[in-house]
């Protein structure tokens, strides 16, 4: 897989995709929190866990949550009220973010905003594979999506994929709005000017590539492992 350089504005992304601040002086609790998926994301938090050590000195936790329902979840915590107020004060990011998060304006020009959007899709958004009729009944046709329930957010990204080029579309439903480029062509532009800095998003990318045609309901190591394999038999059909 191809590594992206993790940087402090994609972190951004990550916070305001995936991210939650506690800040409760009464409690003495200053913490941040990432919460991801356990099979498809723990190399992309061991690489957050990483940049926070090296870039503020700190000591993440990158661990997994069973939950009442059976599920586990990953998550990443930082325990440090100076690192707490850092986000507060340069990126404006509260404890209840979800519906009014929004892309600072100091760093809405390209060469930021291209790594806050990287963070934001490999946290809220899904690279996925629709079936076209037209030449096959397989999942060829490639669609990036992104959904957000802060208005502020959503017309943010919108501006910000139009300005440089990209061709936009985007719809509302009941709560929230979803963002999506689709295309071979929208695409490999992402990829070239954008990227994924996870192997959940590189692996789907290249199995497409690979095949001509995505197999849905996979995991990551199974990914992995059509990726490596030279035998084409083994490829399980699409159901």
């Amino acid at each position: 897989m191809i590594e992206m350089e993790f940087n402090l504005y994609e972190f951004i992304g990550v916070m305001i995709g995936d991210g939650c601040l506690m800040d409760y002086p009464h409690l003495r609790a200053y913490r941040v929190e990432i919460t991801g998926n356990v099979v498809e994301e723990r190399d992309y938090y061991e690489n957050i866990s990483i940049f926070l050590q090296k870039e503020f000195n700190l000591t993440p936790k990158v661990f997994e949550r069973s939950y009442k329902d059976g599920s586990k979840g990953l998550k990443l915590i930082v325990n440090n009220k100076r690192f707490v107020y850092f986000l507060k004060n340069e990126y404006g990011f509260t404890n209840n973010k979800t519906y009014t998060v929004e892309i600072p304006n100091h760093l809405m020009t390209w060469d930021k905003s291209k790594h806050i959007l990287r963070g934001i899709f490999e946290t809220d958004g899904c690279l996925y594979f629709s079936k076209s009729r037209v030449t096959t009944n397989k999942p060829t046709y490639p669609r990036l999506e992104i959904t957000t329930v802060s208005v502020k957010l959503a017309n943010q990204i919108v501006k910000i994929l139009k300005e440089n080029g990209f061709s936009v579309q985007n719809h509302k439903n009941r709560s929230s709005t979803v963002i999506y480029l689709s295309g071979a062509e929208m695409l490999q532009k992402w990829i070239t000017e954008i990227g994924f800095s996870s192997n959940k998003n590189w692996s789907k990318y290249y199995l497409w590539k690979k095949l001509g045609y995505y197999i849905p309901r996979i995991t990551l190591p199974e990914r992995l492992s059509l990726l490596e394999s030279k035998d084409l038999q083994i490829i399980p059909e699409i159901i």
